[in-house]
């Protein structure tokens, strides 16, 4: 065994698994010498600990604060005075307005996010907004926020700083590149949200003015910017935002921080805010990291391939997904093995994302293997919630299967932008781009889930689609072609008659939508391991009620 020596916080961390999994700490310690010479010493120890929670199904919570907090995930408009913690991942600065005695104030809105959600916070004291004018808080600092209201805006939680608050800085942290999103096709179904976006400039247009209705005049630019998934979106510049498209120059790698999604049909289009801003980057510095797991590949609406992969990083756990060229270059080589990477970039959901512009490289194959890899990396990317408690993010729902669609359908869509497209007079019409030769095809239909604390709407598409209906995408349409249905639709009875009221655990992309519905695009589906499921059930019961 390795000689290894272990600061106070881990010993500390070690403990809090030892308590909870009801596991001696000497044996804790034991596996954490094991995962560290199995890998060679590729991994840290902090890595091989959190490996080890995840697979007792332990979470170590912060040592720094000592008080019950909420989660983010559950939070509930009406609360108030509650504490919560955070990092802030995104100030948005000072805004003026005007109150309700008709006087100029001072408000400051950023947004903050744990291991299970993010929520905005909007601070109205006014002694708390000058603490954000003299620099005392920062974006990446793990905040406490204490006797805070929460509220709901468009469907969304909001937390209300007053008088009577407080923030209390936790720790100092670097500002993260986090909560940028790099493909379109995360656009879609973000109404109303501002978001942040990275991409390349594709073009630019001419800033022109216009008359509004009140006869005041006004500016807009625009250009044209595409994601790391190939496809674009149209951007709009609005008064004195307009002087940002005459600076862009095509090819240029930009962040537009703050921009508006709107919908135009079946098109988005992002619009500047009072609170938008335009960066010109790079990247993050590359990194050096040991792949621990590689998830099945996936390809995008326009067919661009990419990999989601576990990697451990100095200690730390984390997903990146790379593009292309470097899933085939991944591809038929097994985990664990080391590779440069980089530059990368942390999305809105956590994830880390390589740079469609940037490297990567195999350092070192290391033959070796780490057994239960698969469900450890499942249970950091997928975080298991009850549906009625979930957030925005990756998540994994065990429910009832209460409904599906009548009909499976294909959709067609431009192959330039991924708009869906429409056929008229024998083509295919785009939106964005007008007419196209030809348009992608897309299958799917959905599925309803009920866990008894909520319902979550599962859109199946693609590869998920097919091996349910165990149909081709191609043998869908010409069944409906058969059946002269000329939206290529075909009814899916015997898939009803076959999953329905079905106990399933389903893996995906999830999205809280108004109403309190829950929308998820399936990654993976599979039936409920009930042995599984009683562990995991008797483990947090003694947790939650005995206190164990």
């Amino acid at each position: 065994m390795p000689d290894l020596s272990y600061d106070d916080e881990f010993m500390k961390r070690a403990k809090y698994i030892s308590d909870i999994a009801h596991v001696e700490l000497d044996e804790i310690l034991r596996k954490v010498e094991e995962y560290i010479e199995e890998m060679g010493g590729l991994i840290k120890p902090d890595g091989a600990l959190s490996l080890i929670a995840m697979e007792l199904g332990v979470e170590i919570p912060s040592e720094t604060v000592k008080k019950p907090l909420l989660r983010l995930d559950r939070l509930v408009p009406g609360m108030r005075k509650a504490s919560v913690r955070g990092k802030i991942s995104k100030i948005y600065g000072v805004i003026e307005y005007v109150n309700r005695s008709g006087e100029r104030s001072e408000r400051v809105e950023l947004r903050i996010s744990d291991d299970y959600g993010q929520a905005d916070v909007i601070i109205w004291s006014q002694s708390l907004v000058d603490e954000v004018k003299r620099g005392e808080l920062r974006e990446g600092d793990e905040v406490l926020l204490s006797d805070v209201r929460v509220a709901s805006r468009g469907g969304r939680i909001v937390i209300h700083l007053s008088s009577d608050s407080k923030i209390e800085v936790l720790s100092r942290g670097v500002a993260p590149a986090s909560e940028v999103i790099s493909s379109t096709e995360e656009i879609y179904g973000r109404e109303g949200e501002e978001i942040d976006f990275r991409g390349t400039v594709v073009r630019t247009f001419p800033v022109s003015e216009f008359v509004r209705e009140d006869g005041s005049k006004g500016r807009r630019g625009s250009a044209i910017v595409q994601g790391e998934d190939g496809g674009t979106v149209r951007v709009l510049f609005w008064g004195d935002k307009a002087s940002y498209s005459e600076n862009l120059k095509p090819g240029t790698l930009i962040k537009l921080r703050n921009f508006r999604v709107i919908t135009r049909e079946d098109s988005v289009e992002l619009h500047s805010t009072l609170r938008s801003s335009v960066d010109i980057e790079g990247g993050i510095e590359t990194i050096e990291a040991t792949v621990l797991y590689k998830f099945p590949e996936e390809a995008s609406l326009l067919g661009k391939t990419f990999l989601d992969i576990l990697i451990e990083m100095d200690g730390e756990l984390a997903i990146l997904r790379i593009w292309d060229k470097w899933v085939d270059l991944l591809r038929g080589i097994e985990p664990p093995f080391i590779v440069r990477v980089g530059p990368i970039f942390r999305r809105y959901d956590d994830i880390l994302s390589l740079s469609r512009s940037g490297n990567l490289e195999i350092v070192e194959i290391v033959d070796r293997k780490v057994k239960g890899i698969e469900k450890l990396a499942k249970s950091l990317k997928y975080k298991r919630v009850p549906i009625g408690e979930s957030s925005d993010g990756f998540r994994e729902f065990r429910g009832t299967i209460i409904g599906i669609s009548e009909e499976a359908r294909v959709s067609w869509h431009c192959p330039l932008c991924g708009a869906r497209a429409s056929y008229e007079y024998g083509s295919y019409s785009c939106p964005n781009c007008g007419p196209v030769e030809r348009a992608i095809p897309l299958l799917y239909f959905s599925l309803t889930l009920d866990d008894g604390t909520g319902v979550a709407r599962v859109m199946v598409f693609r590869r998920n689609a097919e091996m349910l209906l165990r149909m081709s995408t191609e043998d869908v349409i010409k069944r409906a072609d058969e059946l002269g249905q000329p939206f290529h639709s075909i009814p899916i009875d015997e898939l009803s008659a076959e999953i329905l009221g079905s106990e399933v655990i389903v893996r995906g992309k999830a999205t809280y939508m108004e109403g309190g519905l829950v929308r998820m695009v399936l990654d993976e589906i599979e039936p409920v391991d009930y042995s599984s499921e009683i562990h995991s059930l008797i483990r947090e019961i003694e947790e939650l009620w005995l206190g164990v």
